[in-house]
């Protein structure tokens, strides 16, 4: 079964029942879609952004998409939310990291030497990088020497060119690369069959990505 459009929960004595949607197969419809275009030409370095921010937005949604079914079979609809939050509430790594184990109750854990896991890693600490970069104030050396004498201004060197120095560290952004990206989609295809199917129809088993625990 590669389809789960919703999680529906019936009241079979009262007016109201409920369902939980499950968009996830929209998100990896579409990076599906965008890995064909990317893989296609070498001619898509404007696409490297948008394809980067969908697999990283596709991972988070899938994530709490899990975490959502999980405390809604575990706590029923109405004491779910509050759990259902605070899990959602932590951080993208830990929640990754976490999650074979919050919803197995103990039973799994990531396998953290995975070579999945590892670039998903790489793909949430990139994410938080280009999406919050900031700039600050850096100091240089400018080697004027100036004197202040009588409120004049003398500089002792009679050079009419000044050299200077300004170190410039590589945007996050300009690291994203064809061949990364493609390694991201490639992680996110073994999460999905190795961690998300499973989850939400017959429950996990022991595999590349999961560690049992004993």
């Amino acid at each position: 079964m590669d389809k789960l459009q919703a999680k529906l929960i019936l009241n079979l004595t009262g007016s109201t029942s409920y369902y939980l949607w499950n968009g996830t197969e929209e998100y990896y419809k579409k990076l599906r879609k965008a890995y064909l275009d990317l893989k296609s030409t070498d001619h898509t370095e404007y696409l490297y952004f948008a394809f980067f921010t969908l697999s990283a937005a596709t991972l988070e949604y899938s994530l709490n998409y899990i975490i959502a079914e999980y405390c809604v079979s575990k706590f029923n609809p109405e004491n779910y939310k509050r759990y259902c939050e605070e899990y959602i509430g932590l951080k993208f790594r830990s929640k990754l990291f976490m999650l074979p184990h919050i919803i197995s109750e103990g039973k799994f854990s990531m396998n953290e030497e995975h070579h999945s896991f590892k670039l998903l890693e790489e793909l949430i600490t990139l994410r938080n990088r280009i999406l919050h970069n900031k700039e600050y104030l850096r100091e240089f050396s400018l080697p004027l020497n100036g004197q202040l004498d009588s409120d004049v201004l003398t500089f002792p060197s009679k050079e009419n060119q000044i050299n200077f120095e300004l170190k410039i560290d590589t945007n996050f952004i300009d690291t994203l690369t064809k061949e990364k990206c493609l390694e991201f989609a490639d992680a996110l295809g073994d999460f999905k069959e190795l961690i998300m199917m499973p989850a939400l129809t017959n429950g996990l088993n022991e595999n590349a990505m999961l560690l049992k625990n004993y």
